[in-house]
């Protein structure tokens, strides 16, 4: 999403070998799927997210679009960089454990589509007496949840609650920035031991 409520349709990730299209039945217009053997995101599908994301933020050498990151792994591939750089997408990577102060879908989206999605899924389940969601069931409920999660108001008001857009350092006092402390200690010396221990007490 970005900060003026546009949301990039969203992809499903499922842990089987090949991609069938039934397993995106019913989800939003615009999803797409992808298969691991995890069930979790890697570099390849990562990339393949990148080309996803650049056909629908129009991103180009000339109309360059910031995109925001955790610090996965998976963001990291030489493929996907090189890919993002071609396409005028500057990938910024949020500092680890920040996600709760700097990532505006863990502000204000995620949250309501977990419980959104949660009410779909009991609601399946009283109208399917004695059966299991499966995997072709998840995207139908998912996208029922993400058209309820998926307003401007959430969008942007992620990016204002974490002062990204608009820009407001103010969002923050000097107890954020307490666990960075960590870092300052010394190496070497004979008090690092009760040093950290105060610093993360």
């Amino acid at each position: 999403m970005n900060a003026v409520g546009h949301y990039i349709p969203p992809i499903f990730i499922f842990p089987w070998k090949r991609m069938v299209d039934t397993l995106i039945r019913g989800a939003p217009e615009g999803s797409e799927g992808f298969c691991s053997s995890s069930g979790w995101v890697d570099s390849d599908i990562f990339h393949k997210w990148l080309i996803h994301f650049k056909s629908h933020s129009n991103s180009s050498a000339e109309n360059k679009v910031l995109l925001i990151l955790d610090n996965h792994s998976s963001h990291l591939s030489l493929p996907g960089i090189e890919f993002a750089r071609k396409h005028g997408i500057i990938m910024l990577s949020i500092p680890p454990h920040s996600s709760h102060k700097l990532q505006p879908l863990d502000k204000t989206f995620f949250g309501p589509l977990k419980i959104f999605y949660n009410q779909e899924v009991s609601k399946w389940l009283v109208n399917h007496p004695g059966k299991r969601v499966s995997d072709f069931d998840v995207a139908e409920l998912a996208g029922k949840a993400y058209v309820r999660a998926a307003t401007m108001e959430k969008a942007s008001n992620g990016f204002r609650f974490c002062g990204i857009s608009p820009y407001n350092p103010d969002v923050f006092c000097d107890s954020d920035f307490a666990p960075s402390t960590v870092t300052e200690i010394i190496a070497g010396t004979t008090s690092d031991a009760a040093s950290l221990s105060v610093v993360l007490s």
